[in-house]
């Protein structure tokens, strides 16, 4: 156990007892990588988040390219990309399970998060779409983070 998993507390002459060595509960955290090389043409594709970052309990990696959530509660999801400036025709669509928003998109960059609340079984997952009528090329490298909020 680490030095900050734990609280300590003293008794003080007055009678007051305080707990003594009371176990804060671990963070649930998992931070995710992925990267695509090429995006078909009229395409929606997910993105494979395959490369950990942070690695906590209680939230894993699904087979199918998201993030598994393992305990019922109130979670903060962060997503950002970064991708070719020329790739104008690409958006980036959060699920958690279910549609939760798309991610606001600059010239080579997008951004989303969000507060929400997940069940055990759920899954997070991004979908990138291309809209273009060509193929987009280069890397798109995307994170995705998401931390339980204390209750």
């Amino acid at each position: 156990m680490s030095e900050h998993s734990e609280i300590n507390f003293v008794k003080r002459k007055s009678g007051n007892n305080f707990l003594k060595n009371k176990k804060k509960d671990n963070p649930i955290a998992k931070v995710v990588a992925g990267t695509l090389s090429t995006i078909p043409a009229n395409s929606t594709v997910r993105l494979p988040f395959t490369t950990f970052l942070m690695d906590t309990t209680k939230v894993n990696v699904a087979p199918n390219g998201g993030i598994t959530i393992e305990e019922d509660g109130e979670y903060f999801i962060t997503f950002s990309a970064f991708f070719p400036n020329t790739a104008t025709t690409l958006t980036f669509s959060i699920f958690s399970p279910d549609f939760s928003g798309t991610a606001l998109t600059g010239t080579g960059s997008a951004n989303y998060s969000e507060l929400v609340c997940l069940r055990r079984g759920d899954i997070i997952y991004v979908n990138v779409t291309n809209t273009a009528i060509l193929p987009i090329t280069g890397i798109v490298a995307g994170v995705l983070t998401v931390v339980k909020v204390e209750e």
